[in-house]
């Protein structure tokens, strides 16, 4: 049974705040932004990363510098982990040097990358046999939400790992929820990639179109807006990304491909037909073969703006030809 929390909607165990120890595995963008709120928060936190930078910064905000997965995560009550890809995840926390190495029997962790489904569950199994618990829970809002606590977690796993690790999660996210067993978190994490996919390049598809065409860019957004083609990527990612001179970098673009690849291999088992989702991948990949990959996923605009030779901003409007 899946169970939301708003931040209200469960009664946790008693929290351990200031007492309990929590491993951070992971210090990208996403992951230092996390580790530092739960410095803040009071936690006893370790934290892990391979980028000598990123543990000085956490260390000088307050957290303990780890030489080791294994290092980071003993005398651990929690294990949290953001890292880039499935292999990364797997050798962090079976590898040589990793969580399993290191982690006492009690422990709870929660992988809040996004990975396969498969890989997932085989974290689970090879950590049950030391009595350690494992959640699947990837994240969505960004860095944005990262950086507020505002996240929104999708926990796979078992209710008792779930309940247990709860109170650490409440620091992270606004929006919590238990979406079923081991791999349903990251599953359930793939399809909202993909759906965000989808309206990024719906949305810059047709708005280089309208420009192209002589439209008003501000105007056109308002409109697209304040009906029914508004989307949270329309409304939210494109004033803070596209419609901005600099286009910050958030989430890459090469991290969305990874997950729409991960979506249509999981999709594939299905037998379910993925004609948009297929034609949103190949426009991603065409984005990375022109050199967009680092950069923010939202910069696959620009796919459409070098073929219309138009910009997508607030101050100025292109003549109709």
């Amino acid at each position: 049974m899946s169970n939301t929390s708003e931040n209200n909607g469960i009664n946790p165990v008693q929290n351990t705040t200031g007492s309990a120890k929590v491993a951070f595995i992971g210090l990208g963008n996403m992951g230092r932004r996390m580790a530092a709120r739960l410095v803040d928060a009071g936690y006893k936190v370790a934290v892990f990363d391979t980028n000598p930078a990123a543990l000085q910064s956490l260390e000088e905000a307050g957290a303990r510098a780890a030489s080791s997965p294994a290092d980071a995560v003993a005398d651990a009550d929690f294990i949290l982990s953001s890292l880039p890809n499935p292999a990364i995840v797997e050798a962090v926390y079976l590898g040589k040097g990793g969580v399993l190495e290191g982690a006492k029997p009690g422990a709870v962790a929660a992988d809040l990358s996004t990975i396969d489904p498969a890989t997932a569950v085989s974290v689970r199994d090879a950590l049950a046999l030391s009595d350690i618990g494992f959640l699947d829970a990837p994240v969505s809002r960004g860095v944005q939400g990262a950086e507020n606590g505002t996240l929104a977690i999708m926990a796979g796993g078992s209710t008792d790992d779930f309940t247990r690790i709860h109170p650490v999660l409440e620091h992270l996210g606004s929006a919590i929820t238990h979406v079923g067993a081991s791999g349903t978190g990251q599953l359930v994490k793939l399809c909202n990639n993909m759906i965000s996919a989808i309206n990024t390049v719906a949305a810059s598809e047709v708005m280089v179109m309208g420009r192209r065409a002589g439209l008003d860019t501000k105007t056109m957004y308002d409109v697209l807006t304040s009906g029914s083609a508004e989307s949270h990527i329309l409304s939210s990612y494109f004033p803070r990304v596209v419609f901005s001179e600099e286009r910050p970098t958030g989430f890459s673009l090469d991290f969305m491909v990874k997950d729409l690849d991960l979506f249509l291999s999981a999709a594939n088992k299905t037998e379910v037909p993925m004609f948009l989702s297929g034609a949103v991948r190949q426009v991603f990949r065409l984005a990375q073969g022109q050199g967009l990959g680092s950069r923010d996923s939202c910069h696959v605009v620009e796919v459409y703006e070098q073929t219309a030779g138009v910009r997508l901003k607030f101050d100025e409007t292109p003549s109709a030809e």
